[in-house]
């Protein structure tokens, strides 16, 4: 290894610490925000499972959801149900992980954000793939528990990936 890349490498290596202590300090500031990162496992655990009601649960009622490409926009409980069953069929039932690598968020009495990235490992058909992906929602009360009211997902997925 040449000292530019010893040098790169140590540099990232302070920049990733340096920001998992910010999130960290951020979550003792607000140990609220610990169910807000409860909410979003809870969703993707129902993600994985293919548990149509399980992730509906984690949506406000008036909730939205807005993908990476032209045109994906959600708005009603119908259409996040139809964007949801498709995304199903995007891996194996069972067989998706989440994997974040950064959060930062911040909740207000009522109303809050959670921005993440990291990564989706999965299958499809027995295949394995993997793909980088940052989520960010917005988050309300909503009969004294935290909702998704809003998610926001963009993700790069080569063609083999589908």
């Amino acid at each position: 290894m040449d000292r530019r890349t010893t040098l790169l490498a140590g540099l990232s290596a302070i920049g990733a610490a340096v920001a998992l202590s910010n999130a960290a300090e951020a979550e003792d500031k607000n140990p609220e925000l610990k169910k807000v990162h409860d909410l979003l496992k809870a969703h993707d655990d129902a993600m994985t499972k293919h548990d149509l009601n399980g992730v509906m649960a984690t949506f406000a009622p008036k909730a939205a959801l807005m993908g990476t490409g032209p045109g994906e926009l959600w708005t009603t409980p119908e259409q996040i149900k139809e964007a949801y069953k498709h995304f199903f069929e995007g891996f194996d039932k069972g067989q998706q992980d989440f994997t974040y690598h950064q959060r930062q968020g911040d909740l207000g009495t009522d109303m809050g954000y959670l921005f993440t990235s990291g990564e989706i490992k999965g299958k499809k058909g027995g295949k394995a793939f993997a793909f980088p992906i940052n989520i960010s929602i917005t988050v309300t009360k909503v009969g004294g528990a935290w909702k998704i009211a809003g998610m926001h997902f963009s993700n790069l997925v080569s063609d083999g990936a589908k």
